[in-house]
């Protein structure tokens, strides 16, 4: 997909089971501007719009009948083609956010939510890199971890800190709990640092991974970093390291 601006220029897709809430997210989303909202009553027919149209941001429900939305995300992952960003609103929190990250969702929403909660998230999917991670966190995060590693790509390996559209993965067996996080990130190799401000996302204690989502990024590391996201077009937001 092109990275946008705003939802003026974006096609959304809406994929919901009930269709009061379809038109409620709908008209939420033309109130803020946004002129091409296509609609789908479940993943299949959802499925079909995103074969034969190009859209920018996927809106979908999570639990619905016929193909659930995790299973549209999974389906949308083999169709070898560029995948739109991918916000999921659901009602229940029994989903794998690892797996889902590394499949390109980047946000989770719980229903009910508020209309300005769906446009901020919305607006922030589509916003080109280069307009996010510019200021540090208005209250400094309490916990920092320091990881050295060769190298960083956008590829899993073994010892490779993996760098996805939002966020990165990294091998990590200090203590680490959900929220935000100051992190610095060496390679040997390259002889260069990544440092700013996330939250974890995901930790991982049974194999040592944890999954970090950018929220400030270093003036030191902010050009390359977008440079390096802009060149390899990572499919997922936070990888899933193996």
């Amino acid at each position: 997909m092109r990275w946008l601006i705003n939802l003026t220029e974006a096609t959304v897709l809406l994929v919901d089971d009930e269709p009061d809430l379809l038109e409620i997210f709908k008209m939420w989303l033309e109130r803020a501007g946004c002129s091409k909202v296509c609609t789908a009553k479940d993943g299949e027919g959802a499925l079909t719009v995103l074969k034969d149209y190009p859209i920018d941001l996927l809106v979908t429900d999570v639990r619905m009948p016929l193909m659930d939305g995790i299973t549209l995300v999974r389906c949308l992952a083999g169709l070898g083609k560029p995948i739109p960003s991918i916000v999921f609103v659901s009602g229940f929190g029994d989903i794998d956010q690892r797996e889902m990250y590394a499949l390109g969702v980047e946000a989770f929403l719980t229903k009910p939510l508020p209309p300005e909660q769906l446009i901020e998230v919305a607006e922030r999917a589509l916003a080109a890199r280069s307009t996010l991670w510019l200021r540090p966190m208005s209250s400094a995060p309490r916990q920092s971890m320091h990881i050295w590693g060769d190298e960083i790509s956008a590829t899993t390996g073994q010892h490779s800190i993996c760098l996805g559209r939002g966020g990165f993965s990294a091998h990590y067996s200090g203590p680490m709990a959900l929220g935000k996080v100051a992190f610095s990130c060496h390679f040997s190799s390259e002889k260069r640092e990544m440092a700013g401000e996330g939250y974890v996302r995901w930790r991982s204690r049974s194999d040592d991974k944890v999954g970090i989502e950018f929220a400030f990024l270093d003036a030191s590391c902010r050009s390359w970093l977008l440079e390096e996201i802009a060149a390899t077009s990572p499919q997922s937001f936070i990888p899933s390291l193996l």
